[in-house]
């Protein structure tokens, strides 16, 4: 069987005027991402991003922690690191929805009067959640527009494609975003009808670098595990176990 991990972007600047770049605890999150890989015996065969930078940000370190982790480990010496490889690769299917879009086509049509954006929100969690809050509405309308079609269009055939790259014994790792991956997920766990319920939940309680698991096999793909996030508990310690947990 073959291997898809969806892994979600680390914490990216929510509220700073430049939302896509990557905060200090993304890069964090990033790279513990690949250290959890290489001790898990992960070594993957490819890795796709989307097209926004902070997913770039996110592969580019998943990758840095992954070899770290191969040279530090004494199982493998320190020319490990350097003997695996894989290529890296952006695919914009993978990015995600533009959030300030949907806001934007929901005030329009009544259903939110909000005016946060993503870059002029606030940073505090009273912010977030009102932010929250908005896009909760907003994604239900949208859902409902052709545009949303288009989108979950491209979402589904990104999947099918990494599947199809993903043949036995091969393991292919997506960074992307909250909304795509849920996106992605709802399509293998929900009857049609239930797709965007599902997809809304998820993405709303889907933590930065957290990471869902489909297997691939004669079958097609099956999703065996949604929004795996241990690695921070583990990396935060038993004192502070979600130090490293956060949604936005």
């Amino acid at each position: 069987m073959g291997a898809i991990h969806l892994v979600r972007h680390g914490q990216a600047s929510f509220g700073s005027g430049d939302y896509d770049r990557l905060s200090e605890t993304g890069h964090l999150q990033a790279e513990l991402t690949g250290r959890d890989m290489a001790a898990r015996g992960l070594r993957p065969d490819v890795v796709i991003h989307g097209g926004l930078r902070r997913q770039r940000e996110t592969a580019q370190g998943l990758v840095r922690g992954l070899r770290a982790a191969l040279q530090e480990d004494p199982c493998y010496g320190p020319r490990a690191g350097a003997g695996w490889d894989c290529p890296v690769e952006s695919d914009d299917r993978w990015a995600e929805y533009d959030a300030d879009e949907v806001l934007t086509a929901a005030r329009a049509a009544g259903v939110s009067a909000g005016r946060g954006t993503l870059d002029s929100a606030g940073s505090s969690d009273e912010a977030k959640q009102a932010f929250q809050r908005q896009l909760d509405a907003a994604l239900g309308h949208w859902a409902g527009l052709e545009a949303f079609e288009t989108y979950r269009a491209a979402a589904n055939a990104a999947i099918a494609d990494a599947a199809t790259r993903s043949g036995s014994g091969r393991t292919t790792v997506v960074v992307s975003s909250a909304g795509t991956i849920s996106l992605a997920v709802a399509g293998l766990l929900a009857d049609p009808e239930g797709v965007v319920g599902l997809w809304t939940r998820l993405q709303r309680v889907t933590v930065n670098t957290g990471v869902a698991r489909v297997v691939v096999g004669r079958g097609g793909m099956t999703c065996i595990a949604v929004n795996e996030h241990q690695h921070l508990e583990r990396a935060a310690g038993p004192e502070d176990p979600r130090g490293l947990i956060t949604l936005r």
